[in-house]
C-alpha cells in the first residue's frame, strides 16, 4: 500500500516574528533620529514615512509567513485525518468510478490506491446486491446535499466477503447550487462484526423464543407479578386457548385465595419472588383447582432476567400433581411398612467373633429360647446358640456363616432350633458381617431372626392338601384351571381334561373366551372379582362336555381359579329322561287334543245331521201352513236356530280345513267375523299343506285369539299374519284395543290363553305377549314345521 507524502516546510513561531519586527522598527526609528541635523524637515518626514511603510510591508510579510505556516499545518492535519482515518473515505465520479480514496478504503477493498483509482466501486459489491447500490447512488444524485445510508455485502482481500455500511452525500463543485453535482463523497464502515453480532443476537433470540415456545414445561415472563408472555404449554396448564386472556393479568389471580396450609396464595408468591430477586432463584409448589374442581399441584421455578433493558421475572412451570400423589402414596406406603415391621415381631441379634458372645433383644430371646446368665445384660455365649441348632441343620448353618464371612455376602437361611422344653421351632435368620477397615477381620455379625414355625406348619398342611388335590384331580372327573387377568389360561389340569381330548396345559396362553365362547360371560364375571357358581355346556373337538363350575378371583396371585366337576354323564341321563318325559307329555297331549278334535267332529256331525235335519224338517212343515203372524214368527226363529246350529257346527269342526287347507280355512274364519271389527289378514307361504296337527293347532289358536279380541279387547281393527319361512311358522295377532298388563299373573291365567300355551308347547314353539293398558295387545308365536 502507498503512504501519503508529508511536506517538510518549517513551522514559524509568529510571536517571535512580531517581537523581531518590533525590534527592527525601533532600530529604524533610531536611524531616522540619527540623521544629520542639517537634514530638512521634509526629508526627515519622507524618510520616516518610508521607514514606516517598510516596516508595514515587513510586518505584512511576516504575517503572511505565519498564515502560510498555519495553513500548511492544517493541511497536514487534514491529510493525516483523511488518510489514516479508521473509516474508509472515497469520492465517486458521476459514472461511479473512484476519484479519491483513503488508506482504509484501499485496505477494505484489498488493493492499492493507484489500482483502485478510476475503477467502478460497484465491482466490489456482490452481484446480488448491485441493484441496491445503484439505487443508493441514484438517491444521492437525485437529492444533492442530503445524506443517505445503506448496508451492502462487498468483496475484500482474497475475495472475502464483508458487510459495509455506506453513508454519502452529493455536493456541487461550486457555490452555485443550480449546477448539478459532479461527484459524491462516501464513507465506508466495516460493520461485519456488528452484523455478525446482530445475527448472533437474532439467532440467540430465535433460540430463546423456540426454547420458550417449544418447551415441554410451561414458560412465562412476569412484570410486577403480571403476565407479559406465556408459552402454549402454560396456556394448556391454565386451560386457556387465547393468550390475550392471560396477558396483563396477575399470576396469583389464577390460584385460589388460600393454600391447603392456610397461607394466602399471594403471600406465598410474594415471598418466593422476593427470594428469587435477592438470591437469583426460588422454587415454589402451590395448589390450584381445575375447572372440574380437582386439586392440581404446580411447581414453579423463578429467576430474574433482563429483556431489552427491562427487569422481568422468568418462570418455568410444570404440573406435579402425579408426583405429589406419588409422594403421598409413598409416605403412606412407608407408614404401612413401619407398621408391618412392628407387627412382624422380628428379633435382632448380634455376634462378636472375638469375644464369642451373642447379643439378643427381647423378641430374639423369646424366639431363640436362650436365657442370659445375667438378667440385666442380654448377653449369652455363642456356644449356646450352636447347641440349640437342630443336629440336622447345624452343619448347614455353620457353612452359611463361613461363606458369608469369606465372601462378604448376606446370610439368608431357614433352620430349626431345639428348645429346652424339647419342642422344635422353625426360624428364618438373615444378616451380614461388618469388618475392620484396616485389617479386614470380621468385627461383628448383625442379623434378624423370625419365628416361622406357624408358616412352616401351614406350608406342610398346604403341601398335604396339594397332594390330596393332586390325587383328586388324577382320580376324579374334575378340572382345575387358572386364568390370568387378561383371561388367558395359565394352567388347566385334571381328569376332566381328557374328556375333551386335551392334554394338560395344552391351552396355556390362549384366551378362555375364544376357546370356549359359551363361558365368556362367566369368565368376565370372574375377572370382575365375583365369586360365581355356574353350569356350562362346552363343545370342544366335537365332544360335548357338561361342567358344574365354581370360580373366584385370587387377589394375591391376580388370577382366576376355577374348579369344575364333569357332570356330562348325569346331564346326558337327565336330558334323556327329560326328552322321554316330554315325549310322553306330548303324546298324551296329542292324544287329548286328537280326542278333543274327534269329539268336536262327532258333536258337529250330530248337530249337522241330527238337530240340523230336524230343524230343516220343521221349517218345511211350517212352510206348508197357511200364512199367519204366528207362523211367520216361528219361521224366523227357526231360521235363526238353523244358522246358529250351522255356525256352532262350523266352529266345532271346520270341514273346510280338512278339505281345502289352512289358508282357505283362515279366510273363511275371518269372513265370519262381524263387520264391526275390521280384520287385516296376511298369509304367506301356505301354499304347501301343513301337517294336520299343526294346521289344526294354528287354526284353533287364531280362532281363540279372535274370539278374545271380540269379547274383551273393544278393538276397532285387528291385524293377523301367518307366514311360513322354511321350517318355521310365524303367527302374530295384533289389535288396537284396551290392552292389559302383561306383567300381571292374573292377566295370563285365563282358560283360552292356557289352551294356547298348551298347544304351542305341544308343538315345541314359543309365544310372547306384548300389551299395555290403552295401547292394544300383540301375540307373537313361532312354531317349528316338522319335516315331511
Amino acid at each position: 500500500m502507498d503512504k501519503p507524502s508529508r511536506s517538510t516546510v518549517p513551522l514559524i513561531d509568529h510571536r517571535a516574528a512580531l517581537r523581531s519586527l518590533r525590534e527592527r522598527a525601533e532600530r529604524r526609528r533610531l536611524v531616522s533620529e540619527s540623521l544629520p541635523p542639517t537634514t530638512s524637515a521634509e526629508v526627515k518626514r519622507l524618510v520616516q514615512e518610508l521607514q514606516v511603510h517598510q516596516i508595514e510591508l515587513e510586518m505584512q510579510y511576516e504575517e503572511l509567513l505565519v498564515l502560510q505556516a498555519e495553513a500548511e499545518r492544517s493541511r497536514m492535519q487534514y491529510v493525516e485525518l483523511y488518510d489514516f482515518a479508521p473509516v474508509g473515505y472515497c469520492t465517486l465520479a458521476a459514472n461511479g468510478t473512484l476519484l479519491q480514496l483513503n488508506l482504509c478504503t484501499s485496505q477494505l477493498l484489498g488493493q492499492e490506491r493507484r489500482q483502485l483509482l478510476g475503477r467502478r466501486l460497484a465491482l466490489f459489491v456482490v452481484p446480488a446486491e448491485r441493484h441496491l447500490f445503484a439505487d443508493f447512488l441514484s438517491q444521492l444524485w437525485a437529492a444533492p446535499g442530503q445524506r443517505r445510508s445503506c448496508e451492502l455485502t462487498m468483496r475484500g482481500p482474497r475475495e472475502e466477503l464483508f458487510y459495509a455500511q455506506l453513508e454519502g452525500v452529493a455536493t456541487p463543485e461550486s457555490d452555485d447550487e443550480t449546477q448539478p453535482p459532479s461527484s459524491c463523497r462516501l464513507a465506508l464502515f466495516d460493520v461485519t462484526a456488528r452484523r455478525q453480532a446482530t445475527d448472533q443476537l437474532g439467532a440467540s433470540e430465535a433460540r430463546f423464543r423456540a426454547t420458550f415456545e417449544q418447551a415441554r414445561d410451561g414458560m412465562l415472563l412476569l412484570d410486577n407479578q403480571c403476565f407479559t408472555d406465556i408459552n402454549p404449554v402454560g396456556l394448556h396448564l391454565l386451560g386457556i386457548l387465547d393468550k390475550s386472556q392471560v396477558l396483563g393479568r396477575p399470576l396469583a389471580s389464577f390460584w385460589p385465595e388460600m393454600q391447603p396450609n392456610g397461607r394466602r396464595s399471594l403471600d406465598v408468591l410474594m415471598q418466593c419472588l422476593h427470594t428469587a430477586q435477592t438470591q437469583g432463584w426460588c422454587r415454589l409448589e402451590w395448589m390450584r383447582y381445575s375447572p372440574a374442581g380437582e386439586e392440581i399441584w404446580d411447581e414453579m421455578s423463578f429467576n430474574p432476567v433482563v429483556v431489552n433493558g427491562l427487569s422481568l421475572m422468568h418462570a418455568s412451570w410444570r404440573d406435579v400433581t402425579a408426583r405429589k400423589l406419588g409422594e403421598q402414596l409413598l409416605q403412606e406406603s412407608e407408614s404401612r411398612l413401619q407398621l408391618a415391621l412392628a407387627a412382624a415381631n422380628t428379633g435382632v441379634w448380634a455376634w462378636e467373633p472375638a469375644s464369642d458372645v451373642l447379643y439378643q433383644d427381647a423378641r430374639a430371646q423369646e424366639i431363640l429360647g436362650l436365657v442370659p446368665p445375667e438378667a440385666d445384660r442380654p448377653l449369652v455365649p455363642f456356644a449356646q446358640l450352636r447347641q440349640a441348632l437342630h443336629p440336622t441343620d447345624a452343619a448347614r448353618v455353620e457353612e452359611a456363616l463361613a461363606v458369608a464371612q469369606r465372601e462378604h455376602s448376606v446370610v439368608d437361611i431357614e433352620h430349626r432350633l431345639l428348645r429346652p422344653d424339647g419342642s422344635v421351632r422353625h426360624v428364618a435368620s438373615m444378616g451380614r458381617f461388618s469388618y475392620d477397615e484396616h485389617t479386614g477381620q470380621p468385627l461383628r455379625f448383625v442379623g434378624l431372626v423370625r419365628d416361622i414355625t406357624a408358616r412352616r406348619q401351614t406350608e406342610e398342611a398346604l403341601g398335604s392338601r396339594n397332594r390330596l388335590l393332586g390325587s383328586i384331580l388324577q382320580n376324579l372327573p374334575v378340572l382345575v384351571a387358572r386364568l390370568g387377568p387378561d383371561g388367558r389360561f395359565r394352567e388347566h389340569v385334571g381328569q376332566a381334561v381328557g374328556r375333551m381330548h386335551l392334554a394338560e396345559n395344552e391351552l396355556v396362553g390362549q384366551l378362555a373366551a375364544e376357546v370356549f365362547p359359551h363361558s365368556a360371560s362367566h369368565v368376565q364375571r370372574l375377572l370382575a372379582g365375583e365369586r360365581h357358581n355356574y353350569a356350562v355346556n362346552v363343545l370342544y373337538n366335537g365332544q360335548p362336555v357338561h361342567l358344574q363350575c365354581f370360580g373366584f378371583f385370587d387377589e394375591v396371585q391376580q388370577e382366576v381359579v376355577i374348579f369344575a366337576l364333569d357332570i356330562t354323564e348325569p346331564e346326558l341321563l337327565k336330558e334323556e329322561t327329560t326328552r322321554l318325559r316330554l315325549r310322553q307329555q306330548q303324546e298324551v297331549l296329542s292324544a287329548i287334543l286328537s280326542t278333543q278334535e274327534e269329539e268336536r267332529r262327532r258333536i258337529a256331525e250330530g248337530l249337522h245331521n241330527g238337530v240340523g235335519q230336524l230343524l230343516y224338517g220343521t221349517r218345511l212343515h211350517l212352510d206348508t201352513l197357511p200364512p199367519s203372524e204366528g207362523v211367520r214368527a216361528s219361521q224366523q226363529l227357526l231360521k235363526e236356530a238353523i244358522e246358529a246350529t250351522r255356525s256352532i257346527s262350523f266352529e266345532l269342526t271346520p270341514s273346510i280345513l280338512e278339505d281345502f287347507g289352512l289358508e282357505v280355512a283362515l279366510r273363511e274364519l275371518v269372513s265370519r267375523i262381524p263387520a264391526s271389527l275390521s280384520v287385516d289378514l296376511n298369509l304367506h307361504g301356505l301354499g304347501e299343506p301343513l301337517p294336520g296337527l299343526l294346521a289344526t293347532a294354528v287354526y284353533r289358536i287364531v280362532q281363540e285369539l279372535l274370539n278374545n279380541v271380540m269379547k274383551h279387547a273393544q278393538a276397532q281393527e285387528v291385524f293377523v299374519q301367518v307366514s311360513r319361512e322354511e321350517n318355521q311358522l310365524h303367527l302374530s295377532v295384533e289389535d288396537d284395543g284396551v290392552g292389559f298388563d302383561a306383567g300381571a299373573e292374573s292377566s295370563l291365567t285365563g282358560i283360552g290363553l292356557a289352551g294356547i300355551r298348551t298347544r304351542v308347547g305341544l308343538l315345541g314353539g314359543t309365544i310372547s305377549i306384548n300389551s299395555r293398558p290403552g295401547r292394544g295387545t300383540g301375540f307373537f308365536l313361532n312354531v317349528p314345521v316338522p319335516a315331511a
